[in-house]
């Protein structure tokens, strides 16, 4: 028997967004994705003298090969890594608990603020039943760990020292930002540290020739948008069923080939997704926007921030963003994971560019939730979008009815939005806008102030509804197809559909995903 442990990485979320600084949001991500594992893992086995030549990717391919049976003299090898977590199996129990200690001490060390749980449990290889009897147990230790046993994450703050303006934790160290000195909080410091590596890595999805004329930007204002009004798109997508598919794994092998598959997905996504946004930039039928510059490279107005497995978010201008969690649901649903595609749901948040970050983060996954609502009738992918001009005030229920529902309970959300082209869809919706503004064959297009009007009926009584219908059927104007009449039953399209002209550019309505 040998000794498994788990280490899971807590509130990984706040953590990430937990700064309204993008520098300290990208940092934290690359440390979750790149470093507490990969690097601390080796780091904390050679301190503790376990292990000084532990190669920690070899999971990654030798899926069936356990080291621990076949290499008498090795005393750990790496279960897989993923999804925020790790699995490392030792040989000997003390071994186990003396590598705990290193790790966590190094995590304190080097990244304050990251809460990290750990769970022991014995391992012997079985697979079938056993094996899926080891994930219960070794899981429902570390569930009873993550809530009564996290490993401390701060160094107690000293109540003399004044309040870091970024994180609220102690001032301590000073680090250059945006051509001023600023004193913050290790926490702040370490997250920025690592931004220079994350910014090379994100390179790495492009061309030679691509990175001699494009950058990514850290810097929230530099996405395209316009100064001081724009708005930015927080886009989180995760997969269904996912942990089903984890659980449903009987044997090392084929968690380890799930994890695997699951890094690829995110790894060919992204490059896709960049490579998609690049065509935009460089089409000539696509003008819309205005790229910032940054020594000499056109900023690019895409941000990516998590994308280390199903669970993907970025950041761009704002009136690109439905477009491009569209093309992000689609490359996700059409790229397998070990020969088998998955459905996947997205949330859309966009706001002011200067609006907090972590609560757009927020309505992001909640707006996700919603749509994973839908998308248990018949595991689908679906896609729902909040729009705020002034900001949110509560959760995505308590904005839902303070700002869209009418009194008799009529709401003018109409949300969430199949994927695919069937019942109430993204595609359906953006037909009607195109039909709104466009003049072609029998169609005049709607004016300006008639679309305004079309909005702004709708919280009318049923009379004016009635009147406005009759009045734009004297001028020869319908509503677009498939659309009967204003409302069905007690939800409206008309609504999403006049808001989101201002937020989703004419050239792309008909660009095929």
């Amino acid at each position: 028997m040998y000794t498994a442990l788990i280490i899971d990485t807590l509130s990984i979320q706040s953590y990430i967004f937990g700064s309204n600084k993008l520098k300290e949001n990208i940092g934290g991500s690359y440390i979750i994705e790149h470093l507490v594992y990969k690097k601390m893992i080796p780091l904390a086995l050679e301190a503790s003298g376990i292990s000084s030549d532990f190669d920690i990717n070899k999971w990654t391919t030798h899926f069936d090969n356990y080291l621990l049976k076949t290499d008498s003299t090795a005393k750990v090898e790496a279960g897989y890594i993923g999804g925020g977590n790790a699995l490392v199996i030792f040989r000997k129990e003390e071994e186990a608990n003396t590598f705990i200690n290193f790790h966590s001490k190094l995590v304190l060390q080097y990244f304050p603020g990251l809460k990290i749980a750990y769970a022991t449990h014995e391992f012997n290889y079985e697979e079938g039943d056993s094996y899926k009897f080891f994930l219960k147990e070794i899981n429902r230790k570390l569930y009873l760990n993550r809530s009564y046993y996290p490993s401390s994450s701060l160094p107690f703050k000293h109540g003399i020292a004044e309040d870091c303006a970024w994180s609220n934790e102690a001032q301590e160290i000073e680090v250059q930002y945006k051509n001023s000195k600023n004193i913050v909080s290790q926490m702040s410091k370490s997250r920025i540290d690592v931004v220079e590596a994350s910014q090379k890595n994100l390179e790495g999805f492009l061309s030679a020739e691509q990175v001699q004329k494009y950058a990514f930007t850290t810097d929230l204002g530099q996405l395209g948008q316009q100064e001081d009004k724009g708005y930015v798109a927080i886009v989180h997508a995760d997969g269904n069923g996912m942990g089903i598919r984890f659980r449903q794994c009987d044997s090392l092998a084929a968690t380890r080939k799930l994890s695997k598959g699951v890094i690829d997905l995110a790894e060919t996504v992204m490059r896709n997704m960049i490579q998609h946004i690049l065509a935009l930039v460089e089409s000539k039928n696509f003008n819309n926007l205005i790229l910032s510059e940054d020594g000499g490279k056109k900023v690019l107005p895409i941000r990516p921030l998590i994308s280390g497995g199903d669970d993907i978010t970025f950041v761009c201008e704002g009136r690109l963003g439905i477009h491009l969690a569209e093309k992000l649901l689609k490359l996700m649903t059409t790229t397998s994971i070990d020969g088998e595609t998955i459905s996947a749901c997205a949330g859309i948040a966009i706001v002011h560019t200067k609006y907090p970050f972590y609560k757009a983060y927020q309505m992001a996954e909640e707006l996700t939730h919603k749509a994973k609502e839908a998308s248990r009738q018949d595991k689908s992918s679906w896609i729902h979008y909040l729009i705020s001009t002034g900001g949110f005030s509560g959760s995505y229920e308590d904005v839902l009815f303070s700002q869209y529902t009418l009194p008799g309970g009529k709401t003018l959300k109409n949300g969430p939005y199949r994927i695919d082209a069937s019942g109430n869809s993204i595609q359906k919706l953006k037909s009607g806008m195109q039909y709104l503004i466009t003049s072609s064959g029998s169609n005049k297009g709607w004016p300006g102030n008639k679309i305004k009007d079309l909005r702004d009926t709708l919280r009318k009584d049923e009379a004016f509804q009635k009147y406005f219908l009759a009045e734009i059927d004297a001028r020869g104007l319908k509503l677009p197809s498939g659309y009967e009449a204003l409302w069905t039953e007690r939800n409206t399209p008309f609504h999403d559909m006049v808001e989101l002209l201002d937020f989703y550019p004419q050239e792309l309505l008909s660009y095929e995903i």
